[in-house]
C-alpha cells in the first residue's frame, strides 16, 4: 500500500509541475507575440535635422506642413546618407513616448539614362 501511495504522490507532483510549466510557457508566448506584433508605419519627407540619435523630417503630401521626429538607434538600418534637405522614406514603430526609426532610406534624384550613341 505504501508503494501505491508513494507512486500516486509522485505522479500528482509530476502533473502539477507539468501544468505550471505549460502555463508559464503560454504566458511567455503571449508576451512575446505582443512585442513582436508592433505595427510598422511609413513616412516620407525632407530632412530638417539629423544626428546620430535623432531624425526630423518635414512631411511630404498628404501630410505636408507637419514635422515628425524619430529616434535613431544603432540598430536603425540606413540606406544612403541622410542629410538636411534630402528626401527620405522612414519606416518606424510607435512607442508610448516616441517614434523609433527602423529603416531610413534616402531617395536619390532620378537621373535619366544617357542616350546611347550608335556608331
Amino acid at each position: 500500500m505504501s508503494t501505491v501511495r508513494t507512486s500516486a504522490l509522485f505522479v500528482g507532483a509530476f502533473l502539477s509541475l507539468s501544468a505550471m510549466a505549460f502555463a508559464a510557457a503560454e504566458t511567455a508566448s503571449a508576451a512575446s507575440s505582443a512585442n513582436s506584433s508592433l505595427e510598422i508605419h511609413t513616412a516620407r519627407g525632407s530632412v530638417k535635422f539629423v544626428d546620430a540619435s535623432t531624425l526630423v523630417i518635414h512631411q511630404a503630401s498628404p501630410y505636408s506642413g507637419k514635422n515628425m521626429t524619430f529616434v535613431m538607434r544603432p540598430s536603425t538600418e540606413r540606406e544612403g546618407d541622410p542629410k538636411v534637405g534630402s528626401m527620405v522614406t522612414v519606416q518606424y514603430e510607435n512607442e508610448p513616448d516616441h517614434r523609433i526609426a527602423t529603416v531610413v532610406e534616402v531617395e536619390h534624384a532620378k537621373v535619366p539614362p544617357s542616350p546611347s550613341v550608335s556608331h
